[in-house]
């Protein structure tokens, strides 16, 4: 008995140090694993979506970290998807320009979607069967462009039924897939683009073998449309914003010039000889916008000027021409009050100052004109030289190139004056500039 309680005391103890033993290496076999599992997680949580845990453990912390690993993929995949959507988003729908959509969603689609080429057809209008072509092959390192004119009944099918559909080359194939078909593609992922209950575009993906688009890519690419659908019908709108406020602005400077037959015109013909000057200075398009609006404005104060006067045949007494001139001040009451013309009444307040100060309203000289101003001082002096009056004939052009060379520097701009020469020169309207080069300013009115 004393021997066995002794054994038995041993027995015991040894079996406790193997229990101790196994747990602690069972313990640290755990650890590890679920230390790469805790610090993977962790870098997932601050954003390290492209973390990837290895664990060969053969039990189920493997199979944990498979899972894991394909958690953290598709997390990846969808956390770049909602990036490239967020880009493409930003992009197309603060843009109102076709050209600039075309190009940010052709640079992108290739992330977000799957494809061997790509074409993106846009309708020229809404009522358009042409469309043109943007296409996109060898991973988008090379495009090309060209142009489709589709079936009425191609259009209908695409508009009354707009989902994303797969199809594949056959015997007969839609117009906007022939594109895809000349680079050898045989399978196609289209998405219409659907504006005002009509086909506006058209999305279409191609794959040489085989259809590679499954529920989830379908998905993405009814999104993507929706997006550029809104994109189109942003650029529509604001083009037919244009294209009104065009025809207003025109039809206003038609009805300003109407008020006297001898201004038939004046205001759209003085307007295109400044915007030629300030494209050969080199404006950027923002003052060009300002010079074709205030340009067609110009004159608008004339509308409260006696008609009588601005047709009088004769010479005007100081007080007309005081009356006349008055159509300045006129402009800038009736135009001051509309913010969005408020950068044009520099042309419409300085068309009539003169680079040496004389002239009128305020007697402003040299930079104190604004540039808008200077230019289009030439322009006006020039229509109205060469367009007859109640009170005088036409001048001829090459009187009124005359006339503004030899008032460079004291009614005009010298720098000013040399790109309207230029200008005049490259059109062939420059002969005898250098006659009479000395002889003194003539006195013409362009009131």
């Amino acid at each position: 008995m004393a021997d066995f309680k002794r054994i038995f005391a041993l027995v015991v103890t040894l079996a406790l140090l193997v229990v101790l033993l196994l747990s602690v290496t069972q313990i640290r076999r755990e650890r590890v694993p679920l230390g790469q599992l805790q610090e993977g997680t962790g870098r997932v949580a601050e954003g390290g979506f492209d973390t990837r845990v290895d664990i060969k453990s053969g039990d189920e912390f493997e199979e944990l970290a498979h899972s894991f690993n394909s958690m953290a993929e598709r997390i990846e995949k969808q956390f770049h998807t909602l990036q490239t959507n967020n880009r493409i988003d930003r992009a197309i729908l603060s843009s109102l320009e076709i050209e600039e959509i075309v190009s940010t969603l052709t640079a992108e689609l290739r992330s977000v979607l799957p494809y061997e080429a790509a074409c993106v057809s846009f309708f020229e209008a809404e009522d358009s069967n042409r469309a043109k072509n943007y296409i996109s092959w060898d991973g988008g390192r090379k495009t090309e462009t060209s142009f489709t004119t589709l079936d009425e009944h191609e259009i209908r099918d695409l508009s009354s039924d707009p989902k994303i559909s797969i199809v594949s080359a056959g015997r007969s194939n839609p117009g906007f897939l022939g594109p895809l078909i000349l680079r050898g593609m045989n399978f196609f992922l289209v998405a219409p683009v659907m504006v005002r209950n009509r086909a506006a575009a058209i999305i279409a993906l191609g794959h040489s073998s085989h259809a590679i688009w499954g529920k989830e890519e379908q998905a993405e690419a009814q999104q993507i449309a929706d997006r550029v659908a809104v994109a189109l019908a942003n650029a529509r709108l604001v083009d037919d914003l244009k294209r009104t406020h065009t025809g207003m602005l025109t039809a206003l400077a038609r009805a300003i010039d109407a008020k006297s037959p001898w201004t038939a015109g004046h205001s759209e013909r003085v307007t295109n000889l400044a915007l030629r000057i300030a494209i050969a200075i080199g404006l950027p398009a923002p003052d060009m916008d300002i010079l074709w609006r205030g340009g067609l404005l110009h004159d608008i104060g004339k509308i409260g000027i006696d008609a009588t006067i601005l047709d009088k045949p004769g010479r005007l007494t100081p007080e007309e021409t005081a009356h006349v001139r008055e159509h300045v001040e006129i402009g800038r009451r009736i135009l001051e009050p509309i913010p969005g013309f408020r950068d044009c009444l520099p042309v419409v307040m300085h068309h009539h100052e003169k680079f040496d100060g004389t002239g009128y309203p305020y007697g402003l000289a040299g930079e104190n004109i604004s540039l808008h101003g200077r230019i289009f001082a030439v322009a006006d002096c020039y229509d109205a030289v060469v367009s007859d009056r109640p009170y005088r004939p036409s001048l001829g052009t090459e009187r009124a190139i005359e006339i503004i060379r030899q008032c460079s520097g004291t009614h005009f701009d010298p720098r000013i004056v040399d790109v309207f020469l230029g200008i005049m020169s490259m059109n062939g309207n420059a002969r005898g500039l250098k006659e009479n080069v000395e002889a003194p300013a003539p006195s013409v009115s362009v009131i």
